[in-house]
This record gives structure tokens, C-alpha cells and sequence, in this order.
């Protein structure tokens, strides 16, 4: 969601109250205020409204494969809201703040991406129901997302039980992510072909949910702040989030500062999304990086050595030490180019994941879609994410390059002969062309 019209909900949308990180986290004890796009009354008791609603299941088993939406079992009332149509006046502490918090958690993860699309993200559903089922509070140590719906239970403790203290329902991170599945399902598909083993398309699947759960989190004043301040804008040299501590328990933010790179990964969805996940991000803090250095806020140099490609520098603590000393009164600047850079990561995806086609997806094909969407956008960005991507070795397959080649020969074209002389070439065979088909 740009900057614009987040500040214009503020007057104008539902206001909740959404803990933007584990609650447990020092820096994210109380919960902050967000606002939906749709205005109070609009909102409807559960929450509920045109597009998702919240049944407060009771003693509900988990949904098995092929079973579904609608809940038609015991439940809890809806979730009312006060009387200025807000739903910001719950305890934090109550079974009716994870109700709503779940629902203001999708709804506003949607609204976000919706904007960066610039249309209505259709459920790929939508031929069955006509809205999204959320089913916030039962008794399971998990949860899941399926066709028409999302239900959570809760985390586990050291020993392996049901910690009923930490409810999925309100980890914006583990929704957000759910949500972004959703948003491929609907703007990609899924493999048709029984040939194609779709490894590339689950790690970008997986990488998906991340980046949607990343930039949405971006848009907390406290998830800024405190990334921020603990790196003092220095966002390339936080991979391990040493200097985040606050934020080490995020997994999307953890998977996105990482120096992992396509051969250090195999297969499986979640490990091959992280260097995708890391090349997109790497993007994000490129173009984070140039407005700075725009701005006079940074020098080119510093931007260079701060980089994990070609020009980067190995003392860490000496950029460490640069940034800070930049950052430090220019708080408010450092923290306009973030939310542009963020801005321009949620065009630049929106633009990509609509433009893919799910059958034997490649990295690659990521690659060029990403360039394409940027030129789209402007192409101010090109070099940048080609390097960016070169160094998580996401690059053109071997056989791509080598086919990339063409001689005439390749074309089904040879060389004419040449004539014996001169004497021997008439007006008219001048005028032929110099190649002849093969198969003349």
C-alpha cells in the first residue's frame, strides 16, 4: 500500500488494534493501530464483510483433505463492533481481540497488495465461495490454509504441548504469509502438466508468502523504527539480524536478510525459496541504497562497500560506523527512502508474479519477468537487479546460453558459392541474394 493512501485510511477506514510482532518480543508488547479500507459500519459483526468472515469455532477438528467451508457447527457469538463502528476497544487479553485481530490481519494484508496490483485480487476459489472462511481459535498445535478458507491453533511449548498463551491468530508474520499463498494461487495457478515436478515454482510458492508477509510488515511504524534504529539504515549488513535483535523471532524478516545462494540449497520449497526470497530483498535495499545516495544522505562509496556484490568490503565494523554516523540526525529521511523502496518492491512483484505462467516455472523466467515489470515501472532498475540476482546465482541455465548462439547454418541457410569470375555473373544474378536455402 503506498504511503498516499495508508495516510488516507487513517481518516477514512475501520480502525483494530494488531500486534505487529510476537507479543512476547520487549519492543512489541502492545499492540499498534491499523486501519482496513472499509469505513466503520461497513465492517460487519464477526468481523465479517464482502470478501471474509470469522467463525469462532467450538471444539472444531481440524478440516481433512477434501473437506471444507461452510462451518456449520457450534460456535461462539460474532464479534461486535463499538459503537463508532471500530473494533479498536477489545482486550488484548481476550478470545474476541484474536477473532478480530485475525480478521483485521487479512483484510488489511489484502488491501496492501490489492493496491500494488491497482485492481480486486479475485479468490481462486471464487467458482465455489464467494468469501474466505477464517476460523481463528482451535484446539491444535498448527495451522493451515486451504480451498476457501484459513484456520489456526495455537504454537507449542518447550515440551510439545498446545501453548495456549500464543495463538496463531494473532502472528501477523504466519497470516500474512497464509494470505500470500492465496494471492499466487490466484495470479499464478498451478502446475497442469503430470511431466512437470514444479520445484522452482514451490520455492517461488514459498518465497511468495514471505515477500507478501515482508513488505506488508513494512508497513508498521514499529517494525521501521526498530529496524532502523538497530541497523542505522545499514540493512545489507544485518544478515544474521545481529544488530535486529528485536526482530530475530520474524521469520519472513529472517529469511529476507540472508547470504544464501542456489547452490547452497536443494529441493524442498522452503529451502530453495530463501536465495529468492534474499535476491528480492536485496532489490529492495539496492534501491533503498540509491535514494540515499540521491539524497546526499550516503556516498556512493559507502553504498558500494556496504553491498554483497562486486565492490563490497569486509569491514564491517568501519561501514557499521559510516552509516551510523549518517543516519543520526536524518532519521526521518532514512525512513522516507525505506517506505519508497518499499513501495517500489510491492509495484515491482505485483507487475511480476500477474505476468508468470505456472508450467515448468523457472528462477530464470522470474528473472526476466522481474526485469520486465521494472522497465514497466521505469527501468531505473536493471543493473541492479541483475547483479543482485547474479550473486544468488540465479542466472540463465547452461543450455539457454549455449542455444543463445545462432549461425547461418542453424538457420537452414548456407553460403552461395561464389561465382568462378566475374566474367561469369549476369545483371541478374547480381541482384540474388548472397545466401541460398538449404533445402533449394
Amino acid at each position: 500500500m503506498s504511503v498516499r493512501l495508508d495516510k488516507k485510511l487513517a481518516s477514512t477506514g475501520t480502525k483494530f488494534k494488531l500486534f505487529s510482532q510476537p507479543r512476547f518480543l520487549q519492543s512489541f508488547r502492545e499492540p499498534e493501530t491499523v486501519y482496513v479500507s472499509l469505513p466503520p459500519g461497513q465492517v460487519k459483526p464477526g468481523p465479517a464483510d464482502d470478501r471474509m468472515y470469522v467463525v469462532d469455532a467450538i471444539n472444531k477438528r481440524p478440516y481433512r483433505f477434501f473437506q471444507g467451508p461452510p462451518y456449520v457447527g457450534e460456535s461462539n457469538p460474532p464479534v461486535q463492533p463499538g459503537p463508532d463502528g471500530h473494533f479498536d476497544h477489545l482486550d488484548a487479553n481476550s478470545r474476541e481481540f484474536a477473532c478480530a485481530t485475525m480478521y483485521a490481519t487479512v483484510r488489511r494484508v489484502l488491501d496492501i497488495w490489492e493496491d500494488y496490483f491497482g485492481r480486486r485480487i479475485e479468490w481462486h476459489f471464487s467458482g465455489s465461495f464467494e468469501r474466505l472462511e477464517l476460523i481463528p481459535l482451535i484446539d491444535w498445535d498448527n495451522a493451515q490454509s486451504g480451498f476457501g478458507f484459513l484456520e489456526f491453533g495455537f504454537g507449542r511449548t518447550a515440551n510439545g504441548t498446545i501453548d495456549h498463551s500464543r495463538p496463531y491468530a494473532e502472528n501477523f508474520d504466519v497470516l500474512a504469509h497464509e494470505l500470500g499463498h492465496s494471492i499466487i494461487f490466484a495470479e499464478v495457478g498451478i502446475p497442469q502438466q503430470p511431466t512437470d515436478d514444479g520445484i522452482d515454482y514451490g520455492g517461488m510458492h514459498e518465497s511468495a508468502g514471505d515477500l507478501v508477509a515482508i513488505v506488508a510488515a513494512l508497513h508498521f511504524e514499529k517494525v521501521v523504527n526498530v529496524l532502523l534504529e538497530k541497523s542505522c539504515g545499514n540493512l545489507f549488513m544485518v544478515n544474521e539480524l545481529d544488530r535486529v535483535g528485536e526482530l530475530s523471532d520474524s521469520r519472513e524478516i529472517r529469511v529476507a536478510f540472508n547470504n544464501v545462494r542456489m547452490s547452497e540449497v536443494n529441493d524442498e520449497p522452503h529451502d530453495r525459496s530463501v536465495p529468492l526470497t534474499g535476491g528480492v530483498f536485496d532489490v529492495m535495499v539496492e534501491v533503498y541504497q540509491k535514494g540515499l545516495v540521491k539524497r546526499g544522505l550516503i556516498t556512493q562509496d559507502l553504498a558500494t562497500r556496504s553491498t554483497q556484490g562486486p565492490g563490497g568490503s569486509t569491514d564491517l565494523a568501519g561501514i557499521a560506523d559510516e552509516f551510523k554516523a549518517a543516519y543520526n540526525g536524518n532519521e526521518a529521511a532514512f525512513k522516507e527512502e525505506l517506505l519508497a523502496a518499499r513501495d517500489y518492491l510491492g509495484c515491482l512483484l505485483a507487475q511480476t508474479w500477474q505476468s508468470l505462467t505456472p508450467d515448468f516455472f523457472t528462477y530464470h523466467q522470474f528473472l526476466t519477468r522481474l526485469l520486465r515489470a521494472d522497465l514497466k515501472l521505469g527501468g531505473a532498475h536493471q543493473q541492479s537487479i541483475r547483479e543482485c540476482f547474479a550473486w544468488r546465482e540465479i542466472t540463465p541455465p547452461p543450455g539457454l546460453v549455449s542455444a543463445s548462439l545462432r549461425k547461418l547454418q542453424s538457420c537452414g541457410f548456407h553460403p552461395a558459392k561464389p561465382p568462378a569470375s566475374l566474367a561469369d555473373v549476369d545483371e541478374e544474378s547480381q541482384r540474388k541474394p548472397v545466401v541460398q536455402a538449404a533445402a533449394e
